[in-house]
């Protein structure tokens, strides 16, 4: 702490601990000493560890922040005093101690920060999500079967609840901990093909580990740092875990339309249509191991009072977070119906983000049935065609075919589809039945001038698999027969033209009345 002992002699010291290292900021530098603590998940218990770990820590971080991380210094004793000595590449076992030295950042430019003073908008978190999938990219898949396969995901989050467990009633609730464990193990088995696909497509990597607002720097250059060096196991994963991270954060931060972009975005960047199914689950799991760390921190001796309670409250917090992942999580059949041009789509994507619910748009799903590709757009008019009652009827018996097999695996399911006839209502409602899930019918509503305004930008941009025109509007809204065979309970109108954070409140608190006694 003293400034004297720095080479380049600051004007004061400040300290800042973690579970596992000791940070001095010095001036323009900061070195990080690791302490020589032994956990479930990490030994940093003797000198040469700690150095393998900082060199780690260099060459990991160099990815992401090459201009911050300078080296590794040792700290030794001469005579009476300690003395910082040069950047070196060799270990001596006569050192006292090591430390990884870093250019300081500006603190005013962290994400934290910035979310915090709403600076942070769409087009920021867009290339930020570009920044990530070019890292991933990059990235090595070398460890891919051996920490992203289902029975790893599977060990690895057991794991972590077992040592989650001890903090029951400390820092997280026994009811909340039921609901996270049962959560947490109900969606690895409902997924244990979709985690091993992913192995083979390439989604496993050596990513961060630790991807939260307070590790970016937002500068001309964006600088990512501190990722997760102690452990090769936790900090290879699905790109999904890495970016469900920082959602989970910006969630904390109060900014879930943010952590919405974020994923959609990097979703969008890297053409990978299954993540936004496994981010509700990572973004669980990531709370859990949060929760973990911030309540370790809290019973060590050595940090001082005032920030063993703050990480207790840290950890509360986090695991507050989890179990409301766990809760919206719960499997449910929600059919998000109404007119072309009202929005369905659009909440569909995002209710997805929300639920990790499998997502099936009768669009794609008519496509698909009729043998055309998705971008092929026709001029084949209303009522003929694919666009026929005898299609029209094929095409929901492939939706509900497809739903039925993901409800039969315990996965929640959206179907994005007009749902104008009572009796493809009533084909979804016994479809759930048939699997003990609860049902919500999401109606989706604006005005017409919106509505048609919608449709022409859509009609000019030829985006998405919809052939849905202003004429196809007008015929519906004929045909449409009013949603009165449900129960309250189960029929939900939303008006598309509202905000979407206060669109998907209501849906998420509508969902949470289905799961409670009638």
């Amino acid at each position: 702490m003293e400034p004297g002992f720095y080479p380049h002699r600051p004007a004061r010291v400040e300290l800042k601990q973690t579970h596992m290292s000791y940070l001095f900021l010095a001036g323009e530098y900061v070195y990080k000493v690791k302490k020589p603590v032994h956990f479930d998940f990490a030994d940093c218990s003797t000198l040469g560890v700690r150095y393998e770990l900082c060199c780690e820590e260099v060459r990991l971080n160099r990815r992401l922040a090459p201009e911050v991380y300078l080296g590794v210094v040792p700290i030794v004793r001469e005579g009476c005093r300690l003395l910082l000595g040069d950047l070196t590449r060799s270990f001596n076992p006569g050192a006292w101690e090591y430390a990884v030295k870093m250019r300081r950042l500006p603190e005013d430019r962290m994400l934290d920060r910035l979310v915090r003073a709403g600076e942070v908008n769409g087009a920021v978190i867009d290339a930020l999500a570009k920044r990530l999938a070019d890292f991933h990219r990059a990235a090595s898949t070398a460890g891919g079967w051996r920490y992203g396969s289902a029975t790893s995901v599977w060990r690895s989050v057991l794991g972590n609840l077992d040592e989650c467990q001890r903090f029951v009633d400390y820092t997280v609730t026994d009811r909340q901990f039921a609901a996270i464990d049962d959560y947490i193990k109900r969606f690895v088995a409902a997924h244990w093909g979709v985690l091993n696909d992913r192995v083979g497509q390439g989604h496993v990597r050596d990513g961060h580990g630790d991807l939260r607002c307070e590790h970016i720097c937002m500068t001309k250059a964006v600088q990512i740092f501190d990722c997760l060096e102690f452990s090769e196991r936790l900090r290879c994963a699905d790109v999904a875990s890495d970016i469900a991270f920082l959602a989970m954060d910006l969630d904390s931060l109060d900014a879930p339309l943010l952590a919405d972009e974020l994923v959609r975005a990097y979703a969008e960047e890297t053409a990978d249509e299954t993540l936004p199914t496994l981010t509700n689950f990572y973004k669980c799991y990531r709370a859990c191991v949060r929760g973990k760390v911030e309540s370790l921190k809290s019973l060590e001796d050595e940090v001082p009072s005032p920030e063993r309670d703050q990480a207790r409250d840290r950890a509360r917090a986090s695991f507050s977070l989890a179990f409301s992942y766990a809760s919206r999580g719960r499997p449910a059949l929600v059919a998000v119906c109404g007119l072309a041009g009202t929005g369905k789509s659009t909440v569909s994507r995002m209710l997805q983000c929300r639920t990790g619910f499998e997502l099936l748009n009768s669009d794609r799903i008519r496509k698909h049935v009729a043998g055309v590709p998705q971008a092929f757009h026709g001029d084949t008019p209303y009522g003929a065609g694919i666009y026929s009652p005898a299609f029209d009827r094929l095409t929901y018996h492939a939706l509900f075919a497809e739903a039925a097999g993901r409800l039969r695996d315990g996965c929640g399911v959206i179907i994005d589809a007009t749902f104008k006839r009572p009796e493809d209502r009533g084909t979804a409602l016994a479809t759930a039945r048939q699997f003990g899930m609860p049902v919500l019918f999401v109606e989706c509503r604006a005005d017409q001038r919106e509505t048609l305004r919608r449709l022409r930008e859509r009609t000019g941009a030829a985006r998405g698999p919809s052939d849905a025109t202003e004429e196809v509007y007008l015929c519906q809204r004929r045909e449409f027969v009013p949603i009165n065979e449900l129960s309250p309970r189960q029929h939900l109108v939303v008006d598309t033209t509202e905000g979407a954070e206060s669109i998907l409140l209501c849906i998420e608190n509508s969902l949470g009345h289905l799961f409670e006694p009638s």
